[in-house]
């Protein structure tokens, strides 16, 4: 019998299923941010060495703006964009690494294939260390924002107050390449966990993709908490989620809030202009 094309795709060279094809997708651009996104390769390719890992990246965004929803708007359909993309080229699996799953929803009625967000996974991991989670922002817009997203997964109710280090985005890449701005963004982070301690948390983790790949090269605050690893536990999870799929598990209901949209949504978007 001849294989389909996607079996053809999968199969390996002794003709067993290949390596996952997974995508993780940046929420940041190359220029200007090359020492973070080298350490964030660095980070992704260790988490899955077996698999055919591709990190998506956009085109240009306002880094100034990350933490703030009206920015990161501006920037999802590039975004769901760059994901299309991705998966007309044939990956299984994509992860969006924004700690505030940015356009996570919209993908997830886009594509068939799994779609893991950053802050839903590592939650819901964290959720399985510790009753009570805390979670730290890189800046203070993100404690409203992590509320939103609380009540929008119903986890509220084992969420303790976020804590924001009152760092900005721009100051956690700057601290890649300048010592002083780093040992006071990670100071600001070792505040900010001792909050969480003091509020009840029994775990914690990084509501940022930026400030997480910079405490991965730093070192992770010790209060006598575990501060969760979010890339690393993204990436693992969503080699778990592309196995379960090619087992035939599903992954996304297309019942109620995750029906697919009319075909033309898709079409259109791959035609829009970057």
């Amino acid at each position: 019998m001849t294989p389909t094309t996607r079996e053809a795709a999968d199969a390996g060279s002794d003709g067993g299923p290949g390596p996952l094809r997974l995508a993780y997708q940046s929420f940041g651009q190359v220029a200007g941010m090359e020492a973070y996104q080298g350490r964030l390769e660095e980070i992704v390719r260790a988490a899955s060495p077996e698999s055919a890992l591709r990190i998506l990246r956009l085109p240009s965004t306002i880094v100034a703006g990350k933490g703030f929803a009206s920015a990161q708007a501006l920037d999802v359909p590039a975004l769901l964009r760059s994901i299309a993309g991705a998966v007309d080229g044939g990956v299984e699996a994509v992860a969006v690494g924004n700690g505030f799953d940015p356009g996570l929803w919209e993908a997830r009625e886009l594509f068939d294939i799994p779609v893991l967000g950053m802050f839903e996974t590592v939650a819901a991991y964290g959720l399985r260390v510790g009753w009570r989670l805390g979670v730290l922002c890189s800046g203070n817009s993100g404690v409203a924002r992590v509320e939103e997203l609380a009540a929008r997964y119903g986890i509220g109710s084992r969420l303790v107050r976020p804590a924001a280090a009152g760092v900005r985005v721009p100051d956690v890449v700057a601290g890649f390449g300048d010592p002083q701005i780093a040992e006071r963004v990670l100071e600001a982070a070792r505040r900010s966990v001792a909050v969480l301690a003091e509020r009840g948390a029994d775990v914690v983790m990084v509501a940022s993709g930026a400030l997480d790949v910079f405490l991965a090269s730093s070192g992770r605050p010790d209060v006598g908490l575990p501060v969760l690893p979010s890339v690393t536990i993204l990436v693992r999870e969503l080699e778990a989620a592309a196995g379960l799929a090619r087992l035939g598990v599903p992954f996304v209901s297309r019942a109620g809030r995750f029906a697919s949209p009319p075909p033309e949504i898709l079409t259109s978007l791959r035609r829009a202009p970057d």
